[in-house]
């Protein structure tokens, strides 16, 4: 959470520390995509629930990254997305609120991501969130019609970041490619390669920071 704070600063300038601890808008570190399976209510917990998604990728993170991020391997969320399809592709935001547990990370709303003819198009938020007003220059929950989900950074509208999105995936081809829908056998396929390859690079990375 410190570290959030750190970079909110820095980028923008003008924050001061209160403010910045008050208002924490999301970077485009924070937006994923990912085919959303299915939401499970936490025991005991009535307004958390357990999302699980597959084909599931960080698309603005870089290399280096990977070094400062924990993969998640545990999806949550204070809504239940029951009109979401099994299977939809989904665009969204998530963060990792929890230091002692960097692989669980918290999905803040997400929307449909669809593409017809090769033109990608995002539809409105599945809840509202807390998103930066470039106009007001300050912190608001955006209602779902006048916001989109990539619209609350401090730099740059969705309009911006759907054009980076169709010059990463200028096909939908291209697209359903990154992000396949997946079976019962390839998601038990996918996971043994993962944990394979989760394996290997959390030494990689433990060893390459205990040389730092």
């Amino acid at each position: 959470m410190q570290y959030r704070v750190l970079i909110y600063v820095l980028s923008c300038g003008i924050f001061s520390i209160e403010q910045s601890i008050a208002c924490m808008p999301h970077s485009p570190d924070d937006v994923f995509i990912a085919r959303y399976q299915a939401a499970h209510a936490v025991q005991g917990q009535n307004s958390q629930f357990k999302i699980q998604l597959n084909s599931d990728q960080f698309i603005f993170r870089s290399l280096f990254d990977e070094f400062r991020y924990a993969r998640p391997t545990q999806w949550y969320s204070s809504f239940s997305p029951d009109s979401i399809v099994k299977n939809s592709l989904i665009i969204g935001l998530a963060y990792s609120p929890n230091g002692d547990k960097p692989e669980q990370y918290e999905i803040v709303s997400f929307a449909a991501l669809s593409c017809e003819n090769d033109r990608l198009s995002i539809a409105e938020p599945i809840v509202p969130f807390l998103a930066w007003n470039k106009q007001t220059s300050n912190c608001a929950v955006g209602n779902r019609k006048s916001v989109g989900i990539l619209d609350g950074f401090l730099k740059h509208d969705q309009r911006y970041y759907l054009v980076k999105l169709q010059q990463k995936y200028p096909t939908c081809q291209q697209l359903n490619a990154a992000f396949p829908t997946m079976g019962i056998h390839d998601i038990q396929h996918n996971n043994d390669l993962f944990s394979t390859f989760k394996s290997w690079w959390e030494k990689l990375l433990n060893y390459f920071r205990s040389s730092l």
